[in-house]
């Protein structure tokens, strides 16, 4: 399974460029007062910052020990209660439900092949309550072949990074970050997988929408493709 390690102390500096507002906006209409939220692969807790300064009881899980201390400490900065877990999205187990589980920022795409996805929505399930709503996304096809063969050189204040990404089969990305921070240099691989949207799905729910980038619709030059599901 894949996990941020060293590239976890740079992940919000790098990530820097990307609207958490929009993921904010998509789940907003789905959301009720005291209602409860998982993040599933929550990265430094950005999204359940903005969320539980909303008012929402919030909790993050994640694979990376590293990147759920820089999430501990984002929340004491902000001087939030916000409980964070080290576990792996697809096999984890927490003595309490919620009435949404979200998984975002292509971490599906983490997941190698369909018997991992099942095992990522049965164990969303088990977490949620009656009717309880699971919101995905993954990148689209149209972003993976924009993905396959690019390379990002950047400048930061205090570090330089190079990230080049390969295609090395019809669903596999390999992703090579290298960082070098005065003489310092680290390096760091992962992969990243395709998944057709009918691959999606788990017979404990049924999908409630599909949407594109965003919209109301689905476009086949949509780069990010989100799945509203909801518990039976």
């Amino acid at each position: 399974m894949n996990q941020y390690k060293k590239f976890a102390y740079y992940y919000d500096e790098v990530m820097s460029s990307l609207d958490y507002n929009l993921w904010l906006e998509f789940v907003e209409p789905y959301l009720k007062p005291n209602f409860k939220i998982l993040d599933l692969a929550c990265g430094t807790g950005t999204l359940l910052t903005m969320l539980k300064l909303k008012g929402f009881s919030v909790v993050g899980l994640d694979l990376s020990s590293e990147i759920i201390e820089i999430a501990k400490e984002k929340a004491k900065i902000n001087h939030l209660n916000i409980p964070f877990y080290v576990a792996d999205m697809t096999d984890f187990s927490l003595n309490e439900t919620f009435d949404l589980i979200t998984c975002f920022f292509d971490s599906v795409n983490f997941l190698k092949d369909e018997s991992q996805i099942q095992k990522l929505f049965s164990s969303a399930l088990k977490h949620l309550n009656k009717n309880g709503l699971f919101i995905i996304d993954v990148f689209s096809k149209a972003l993976f072949q924009e993905y396959e063969n690019s390379f990002i050189e950047e400048d930061y204040t205090l570090f330089q990074i190079n990230w080049t990404t390969k295609k090395i089969n019809s669903t596999t990305l390999k992703h090579d970050i290298t960082i070098w921070e005065g003489d310092a240099k680290y390096n760091e691989s992962y992969y990243e997988y395709f998944h057709k949207i009918k691959s999606l799905k788990h017979k404990g729910f049924k999908l409630l929408r599909i949407s594109g980038d965003f919209k109301d619709s689905l476009e086949d030059d949509d780069e990010r493709i989100l799945l509203v599901f909801q518990a039976l």
